[in-house]
């Protein structure tokens, strides 16, 4: 009895000591969070890199106290803890204008990250990517658009959750949640900062339902992102007014179904392909996804006029003003020659629906496109021209609807591709003599820009811009190195794979080229910079040197020998430092790339 009294005592004194240690634990965590929400609302760069060793994150706070933006700590919160690890919910808000500008720039900052604890403190260790496993398999929306004030949105998605943390993703900070269920009933969740986190279990098909109601803004002088007149109004898809992880990941592409009711002197147009009806005073839009995509854009005009065309399986329809240039049947005519021109090369785009619809916030040309539709401005532009810079301007936003990319570098696949286009549709106007002229703005358009040295296509996630003219020239290389035949078979094949990743644009590019073309591309895709050759010239050969990162690629030159003669070598460089060497005589001078076919600078 004696022996059973000692151990019970033992037994709730470790027990105790184990609850006192656990309280600790987590009262030190409560106050590391607490600082570095504390740290990121002053404008101290060396205390906060003192609490957040993370390069990304210094390196994004240090930019935002040079900028001098507003912040405000969000709701940070603790998902979990085990033992010496634990997943936070750690949250900020930066103020400056639009609510979805904030929302997306606030990210850099706001997410789910963990936190381990060494010698009794407690330290950020890594941010998790919210999508590194989750996923988002379809929408049923149902908005309410009252012009001028708000959106209801009720969003019903089917998810599957592999992730220890439970489940979360972007959505505008300035909603208000009014209901949240999952799989019918409630559960804890967070949202703060513009990341919304539920609380749940690792498993497939669930079902979460948020109800919230965006006040959208209407500042004259900041339309980008949202803007809600009583005239006119859009929701863009970088607003983020219904849930999705971001630009490029793979695993937000969902099916979309698409109930939306607007009173019925607007004309509304969403980013899929619709119907619609009235019933009493209400417009009702439905609008379904092709295929798998993300986030959605919604435009509305009372003054709009829509107009319908037909090419071949395809609907144009377009959504403006009867004063808008160009006139319609012109729009219609340059979108059946492009949809000839690409179709030859490519074949059928992935969706059998386009919308042009006009945003009468300000300005003029083509904006921008989102999903199915393309956007322009009170009036539209030039659709295509071959001065003072070659270009096709309505055709590059033609072009998107034939690729749909995620993960590492989709800007590549999409803003490269379609400007690449640009030079097939230019060609079939204005004849193969106008390529050099528009490859040589292109990269006038690289060096101007600023781009080499800061950014890769493999990291451009966030379509900086170096993806529309490297990523061009980057095709227009493949192209000499495949042949334009070959190309478009492989490009056929990508796009009607169902798996546009860069990985299987690669593994397409290989298997026509009959050889492995990943070293080429990766070399140019992951490098920030294009080739800077430097060249050494002596009596009987040529030392071409690359300044910087190596890339792969045929190298052609022209050689004039002092006989008057001329020889025409290819060498394939693939290291620091290379000879061509001349057993026919001696060098007077040369000639790199001939035909120009590359992008590279001379030193």
């Amino acid at each position: 009895m004696r022996c059973y009294s000692l151990f019970l005592v033992i037994f709730l004194t470790t027990l105790s000591t184990g609850f006192a240690q656990q309280k600790t634990g987590l009262n030190s965590l409560k106050q590391s969070i607490a600082l570095i929400d504390s740290a990121f609302q002053k404008n101290d760069i060396q205390y906060f890199n003192s609490l957040v060793s993370l390069q990304d994150l210094q390196e994004f706070y240090k930019s935002v106290v040079e900028e001098k933006l507003k912040k405000v700590p969000g709701k940070s919160s603790i998902i979990s803890v085990n033992k010496d690890s634990a997943y936070v919910f750690l949250t900020g808000i930066l103020l400056y204008g639009n609510s979805g500008d904030e929302t997306n720039y606030s990210s850099n900052y706001t997410g789910i990250y963990k936190f381990e604890r060494v010698a009794g403190s407690w330290k950020l260790k890594n941010r998790i990517d919210i999508d590194r496993t989750n996923q988002i398999k379809n929408h049923q929306l149902r908005l309410d658009v009252l012009p001028g004030k708000s959106v209801h949105v009720r969003d019903t998605i089917s998810i599957d959750v592999n992730d220890v943390f439970g489940f979360a993703t972007k959505l505008n900070h300035r909603a208000k949640l009014e209901k949240l269920f999952l799989n019918g009933a409630k559960t804890d969740f967070s949202f703060s900062g513009g990341l919304l986190w539920v609380n749940a279990k690792q498993k497939k098909n669930q079902k979460l339902i948020i109800d919230y109601t965006i006040e959208v803004e209407k500042d004259d002088k900041n339309t980008n992102s949202a803007y809600f007149s009583e005239t006119y109004g859009h929701l863009r898809n970088q607003y983020f007014w219904h849930p999705f992880f971001s630009f490029s990941s793979p695993n937000d592409r969902a099916t979309f179904s698409l109930h939306c009711t607007i009173p019925k002197a607007y004309h509304l147009a969403t980013s899929l392909a619709q119907k619609e009806s009235i019933v009493g005073d209400l417009r009702i839009i439905k609008a379904t996804s092709e295929q798998p995509t993300f986030g959605l854009s919604i435009y509305y005009d009372k003054d709009w006029e829509v107009s319908t065309f037909k090419k071949g399986q395809t609907e144009l329809v377009v959504y403006a003003t009867k004063d808008f240039l160009p006139k319609k049947e012109a729009l219609y005519a340059e979108f059946a020659k492009s949809y000839d021109t690409l179709e030859k090369h490519f074949g059928k785009p992935l969706s059998t629906y386009m919308g042009i619809v006009q945003d009468r916030t300000g300005g003029n040309g083509w904006l921008n496109r989102s999903n199915n539709i393309i956007i322009a401005g009170e009036k539209g532009s030039i659709l295509i021209t071959d001065k003072p810079q070659p270009r096709a301007y309505f055709g590059h936003e033609i072009a998107h609807g034939w690729t749909s990319p995620t993960g590492p570098a989709t800007n590549f696949l999409m803003e490269g591709w379609a400007t690449y286009t640009e030079s097939l549709l230019l060609s079939s106007v204005y004849g193969d003599t106008i390529l050099a002229k528009f490859f040589k703005s292109q990269k006038q358009n690289y060096i101007r820009g600023e781009y080499d040295g800061n950014a890769s296509l493999w990291e451009d996630y966030s379509n900086s811009g170096v993806s529309y003219s490297k990523g061009a020239w980057l095709f227009y290389m493949l192209e000499h190195q495949m042949g334009k035949k070959n190309l478009s078979i492989a490009m056929r094949n990508f796009i009607k794979s169902g798996d546009q990743s860069i990985q299987s644009f690669i593994n397409q590019c290989s298997r026509i080229a009959g050889a492995g073309m990943e070293p080429f591309l990766l070399s140019w895709l992951k490098s920030k910079t294009i080739p800077m050759l430097n060249i050494q010239q002596s009596a009987n050969h040529l030392k071409i040197s690359q300044q910087g990162d190596v890339f792969l690629f045929p190298l052609e030159i022209k050689l004039k020998l002092k006989d008057g003669t001329y020889l025409n070598k290819v060498l394939n460089i693939n290291s620091k430092e290379q000879l061509v060497k001349i057993a026919e005589g001696e060098i007077d001078s040369y000639t790199l790339d001939p035909d120009n076919k590359l992008l590279y600078t001379i030193k």
